[in-house]
């Protein structure tokens, strides 16, 4: 069963381009086994909220992946940012 992260939070309206930078950078990476994608969401009404939606093919793979989920959290945290963190089963999709 396909498991998504979603990691969240309010980055400084002065950190947003280094945040979105390292993202990117983090992203010309090549992606870990069991990772299907992840995405940088920002809020459409609050410029500076931000998910991190990764999708994971199973939870056996995220949980091996953990310091990959630790840099998605460290991105957050680089902007003085403490992101929540939930993860979700994928029960069904189309």
């Amino acid at each position: 069963m396909e498991v998504i992260t979603f990691v969240e939070g309010n980055v400084p309206i002065s950190k947003i381009k280094d945040f979105e930078s390292d993202y990117k950078n983090l992203k010309q990476n090549e992606k870990p086994e069991g990772m299907i994608a992840s995405y940088l969401i920002q809020d459409a009404d609050r410029k500076g909220r931000y998910i991190i939606e990764t999708v994971w093919t199973s939870q056996e793979a995220l949980d091996k992946m953990g310091n990959e989920q630790l840099e998605v959290v460290e991105l957050f945290e680089r902007s003085g940012v403490r992101p929540t963190i939930r993860a979700y089963n994928m029960v069904n999709n189309f």
